[in-house]
């Protein structure tokens, strides 16, 4: 049937907004690829619960084992520092449902336009179509458009450091932030660290990266208790060697 597609869920707030918003248009079909790190246990479950709330057929793949052979800390999973990290998932997520040829992303206009040269050389040779809806919008737009929708988004997550409260200092907590403030509406989010992202923005810039990580990640880390201390001990020491 054409109007039967598949839709990449993540657990954050562009996918679940995306799931609300095309669910009265298509027959969806969920997909959401898990690495097994600590904050995808949160987003697994809120996944879940949004399929099951919407009706969603849903696959999840494992691509646990295939992360760790790279050896990547796991709080930086997300950040994907494999090279065309995301090339891999699209295949995953389409070979998921092969006999369908579309798939809807809940990627932004910064995110679309880094990628769309070689998604528009993909969906050529593999004749196949992806649709990013909100690639001529911000974060802060979804939110506005999600508001409407009705989305409680306290069943949402950014956090790419823990899956128990949101740690509020990494990069996707700090967009977080700015996105409801620019949306003007209320975060319903809590934050291990309530400080504005503005002002942890400022202090990224300020401190180096072995200052940031003594003063706020660490501590965070040991509050988690998600990583085993030998891990907290040498993040630095990984970091750089992935930072470069």
């Amino acid at each position: 049937m054409d109007n039967e597609v598949i839709i990449q869920l993540t657990g954050g707030i562009d996918s679940t907004v995306l799931a609300y918003y095309l669910k009265e248009k298509y027959q969806l079909y969920g997909v959401s690829i898990n690495y097994d790190y600590a904050p995808q246990h949160k987003e697994m479950e809120l996944v879940k619960d949004l399929t099951k709330n919407l009706g969603i057929e849903l696959k999840i793949i494992d691509f646990s084992s295939y992360i760790k052979s790279f050896d990547l800390p796991p709080i930086s999973t997300m950040n994907y520092l494999i090279k065309y990290q995301f090339l891999i998932e699209i295949l995953a997520t389409l070979s998921a449902y092969p006999d369908f040829d579309t798939l809807f992303v809940g990627w932004l206009k910064g995110e679309w336009n880094n990628k769309k040269d070689i998604i528009d050389k993909l969906q050529q040779l593999l004749r196949i179509k992806i649709v990013a809806p909100f690639s001529e919008i911000t974060k802060s737009d979804v939110i506005k458009m999600g508001n409407k929708l009705g989305i409680d988004f306290s069943k949402t997550w950014s956090c790419i450091v823990s899956g128990k409260i949101h740690c509020g200092i990494c990069v996707p907590c700090r967009s977080r932030k700015r996105a409801f403030k620019e949306a003007k509406i209320k975060d319903p989010t809590s934050y291990y660290y309530n400080m504005s992202y503005d002002q942890m923005d400022e202090l990224a810039k300020k401190l180096s990266f072995e200052e940031f990580y003594e003063k706020y990640l660490k501590p965070f880390l040991k509050y988690t208790n998600e990583y085993t201390e030998e891990f907290v001990y040498n993040y630095v020491n990984i970091m750089k060697k992935y930072s470069g």
